[in-house]
């Protein structure tokens, strides 16, 4: 039967605590042990006053050796057993383990500020900094054997309550560490996947602890409801609000990555520009209400023209589908990845021209557009993206010069320069984005 958290930190809590009682009981020896343990303690911390202030320098210097070649100096003093020498991040820096010690070099710091692991020794804390702060801490245990060869009397009835208290408390310890701490730690260890990796597939198991379990239920909601906000939030940074496209952020990260597909792969990627013809005449005298309907159903139109066999993969490859966005305004874009041929993209154009042409009913009235199209190819008409982008331009403002409604391909004529045109930012953007 699951138990609640309170009840089982409560049962191993007492019973601990009736051991550490025994011990300490036990441990009351007479005056002679009290004036020897004091002495013992008066001397070990004028000696930890004395390595703290020395290690400190080597902390500073970042120099493990010399703060190694420090602590090694204990084996001057027998009654040392072990020390371990902490960063100001709590990670050991040196240690020292005496011959008694049987602890691996990382595990010297467990056990440390609890008398239950180890009733031989006394442990010592001494944090130690300057005027920035704490740069460190020592942590030194110092075995009280010596002393209590002194008052035989009571040896064997402490070393008989040391060997039961270690055995004891071990036994609660891997308990509370399997019943409790051990949860815990799965949890915490799925907080850390998810925050490093951002795996929002990961769950909390279920335990025989009702907190716990309440917890890592309320984990997996927390996991699902972020999740489903970063796909929101990737939704709304990288799609056009109106039309639903990609907007100008994702197109141009999705050019950059194109570029560098068809670089690497040594095939072609086609590039449409696109201006609509009439827009602002229907937005300016019918309303921005109809201009955004006349958008939405324009960008419908450019999607519906695109079909798969436009990116015509090579068959050793995955398809690329054809990836319309909104640049802003009435400015729209098409990447049309592995080209068969160069001249291809001129033939989606005209699809896409033809489509636009049609009339659209909107609010019951008919409204007429078209479109300008401007075309470029990489890497025939442009080896890096903001050449690309700007050629591909150059050839949508070439085809409003000659007469709107129709298509063209870059090519060399056309690099005189080119008026810039209202809200034209492409080649500004990609030229901030390319390194």
């Amino acid at each position: 039967m699951p138990v609640g958290l309170p009840v089982l930190l409560l049962r191993i809590n007492r019973t601990a605590v009736s051991v550490a009682i025994g011990i300490v009981f036990l441990a009351i020896v007479g005056g002679s042990f009290f004036l020897g343990l004091e002495n013992l303690e008066e001397s070990t911390r004028a000696q930890v006053q004395v390595l703290a202030e020395n290690a400190s320098a080597a902390i500073r210097r970042n120099d493990p050796a010399a703060a190694q070649n420090l602590l090694a100096s204990l084996r001057h003093a027998p009654q040392v057993e072990r020390a371990v020498l902490l960063d100001k991040d709590h990670r050991a820096f040196a240690f020292y383990a005496g011959g008694r010690t049987v602890l691996p070099p990382a595990d010297l710091s467990r056990g440390f500020g609890s008398s239950a692991v180890d009733p031989f020794l006394l442990q010592y804390h001494q944090d130690f900094g300057d005027a920035e702060g704490r740069a460190g801490t020592l942590l030194l245990g110092v075995s009280v054997e010596p002393l209590l060869r002194q008052t035989a009397w009571i040896a064997v009835i402490t070393l008989a309550a040391a060997v039961v208290a270690y055995g004891v408390s071990n036994l609660l310890l891997r308990h509370l560490d399997h019943s409790v701490i051990g949860p815990l730690q799965a949890l915490n260890g799925l907080m850390a996947q998810v925050h490093g990796r951002s795996d929002y597939t990961v769950r909390a198991r279920r335990t025989h602890i009702i907190e716990i379990d309440a917890l890592g239920k309320g984990f997996n909601e927390m996991i699902e409801k972020i999740h489903d906000r970063d796909q929101q939030l990737a939704r709304l940074a990288f799609t056009d609000g109106l039309t639903g496209l990609s907007n100008r952020p994702a197109f141009m990260d999705r050019v950059e990555r194109e570029v560098q597909r068809a670089r690497r792969g040594n095939h072609r990627l086609g590039l449409l520009f696109l201006d609509l013809d009439g827009f602002k005449q229907v937005n300016d005298t019918q309303g921005h209400e109809t201009g955004d309907r006349l958008l939405v159903e324009a960008a419908a139109r450019i999607r519906e023209s695109l079909r798969p066999a436009d990116a015509t993969a090579r068959s050793d490859a995955p398809p690329h589908e054809p990836h319309p966005a909104r640049l802003g305004g009435d400015e729209f874009t098409v990447l049309l990845p592995d080209l068969r041929h160069a001249d291809d993209v001129l033939v989606v154009a005209r699809r896409i021209g033809d489509n636009l042409r049609r009339p659209f009913y909107i609010g019951g009235k008919e409204q007429r557009i078209s479109a300008s199209i401007g075309a470029a190819v990489f890497p025939d008409d442009g080896a890096d993206v903001p050449t690309l982008l700007k050629n591909a331009d150059t050839a949508m403002y070439d085809a409003k010069r000659c007469g709107r409604d129709n298509s063209r391909r870059y090519n060399a004529a056309l690099a005189a320069p080119v008026t810039h045109r209202p809200g034209r930012g492409a080649e500004q953007a990609a030229g901030n984005a390319v390194p």
